[in-house]
């Protein structure tokens, strides 16, 4: 299926998730396993919505997990644990694990890793500057949801909104479109901060 930007919008532009957020997606593992991939103490992991993450204020230190088909998403409220290179490496191991990170106060960031290595990460507002193994492995899938890998700065093309296209490569990359159902239950979570 060849997801659009009205199937990321939701996130990406109606601040459902508010202004800091990490969505990240790894496939062919666990909720539980991906948790304790972050380091999340067993202990600690149990059933959670997102209302009760929110309203009980136990954000940032308590990272949420569903499953969608082959793939666990994780959802960090005011966090970023995910797209930390160590903690990527450890996600991706034997497996891909995709991040984005929406930061309306710093920088938005995307992680691409395959096995423990990662393969290409950048800020999608400035797409030129891409680092990892392969940081040219994603520029075709780049260039159809509008991130330009050649675009530099300031130059005057009209791009998208990093979240945007971060959130349409990931869904490209993985073929999972998170909805407000997902992202609002029933889901695991854990203590990872």
């Amino acid at each position: 299926m060849a997801f659009t930007y009205a199937d990321v919008a939701w996130l990406a532009e109606d601040d459902e998730l508010g202004d800091l957020w990490c969505l990240t997606f790894v496939r062919g593992v666990s909720e539980v396993e991906a948790l304790r991939r972050l380091g999340a103490d067993q202990e600690s992991i149990r059933p959670l919505t997102y209302d009760e993450l929110i309203d009980d204020g136990l954000f940032p230190e308590t990272v949420l997990a569903g499953r969608v088909g082959d793939w666990t998403v994780l959802i960090e409220e005011s966090g970023w644990t995910c797209t930390e290179a160590d903690k990527a490496q450890a996600l991706s191991a034997g497996t891909v694990a995709v991040a984005v990170l929406r930061h309306d106060y710093a920088s938005d960031d995307f992680v691409y890793a395959v096995d423990g290595e990662l393969v290409t990460y950048f800020n999608p507002g400035i797409p030129i500057w891409r680092h990892g193994s392969d940081p040219d492995r994603l520029n075709d899938l780049m260039r159809q949801v509008g991130l330009e890998p050649d675009d530099v700065p300031g130059t005057g093309v009209k791009a998208p909104s990093s979240a945007s296209g971060a959130l349409l490569l990931a869904a490209r990359l993985t073929g999972v479109v998170l909805t407000p159902e997902i992202v609002k239950g029933p889901l695991m979570s854990g203590v990872v901060g």
